[in-house]
């Protein structure tokens, strides 16, 4: 009987420790890309798109997620403060982390102050941008827009 029962133990450590490594590997892509956005270029592979890859993780690891337009863009920002990392996405081609809230610009398609950020455009091969948010994502569309927020 205490064959069995350490048996069970030891199957039990095996599998908690497993889901623990699982939860860990999910969560790297979106880790590395808080941490060094250039880690996304790493996960480029023929047919992989690391950007919606990071959308779908992203999705179960951020602290809050906000789709957001040119209505609520404003208050959107305005929240976002609170939080450590930021990041947005235009449907599952485009990615970009803010890099500082406070350096922002006017836009008068976005009726708000943009903030200046990093990230990539997917054409094909990641496209590396460097510039305000409205300048890498567009005008205001009808493109689905998240804003992913981590602290």
């Amino acid at each position: 009987m205490k064959k069995i029962a350490s048996l069970l133990i030891i199957a039990f450590s095996i599998y908690s420790c497993s889901s623990d490594n699982t939860a860990t590997s999910e969560s790297s892509l979106v880790t590395n890309f808080l941490e060094d956005i250039s880690s996304l270029e790493d996960n480029v592979a023929k047919g992989k798109n690391p950007i919606a890859d990071f959308i779908t993780e992203a999705s179960n690891s951020a602290d809050k997620t906000i789709e957001f337009s040119k209505e609520n863009l404003s208050d959107v920002l305005e929240e976002a403060k609170a939080y450590k990392h930021q990041v947005i996405t235009t449907g599952d081609h485009t990615i970009i982390k803010i890099t500082d809230l406070d350096d922002c610009k006017q836009s008068s398609s976005w009726g708000a102050c943009v903030p200046f950020a990093k990230g990539y455009i997917k054409k094909g091969d990641l496209v590396e941008q460097a510039d305000y948010m409205n300048n890498i994502v567009g005008r205001p569309d009808d493109q689905k827009r998240l804003l992913f927020l981590f602290n």
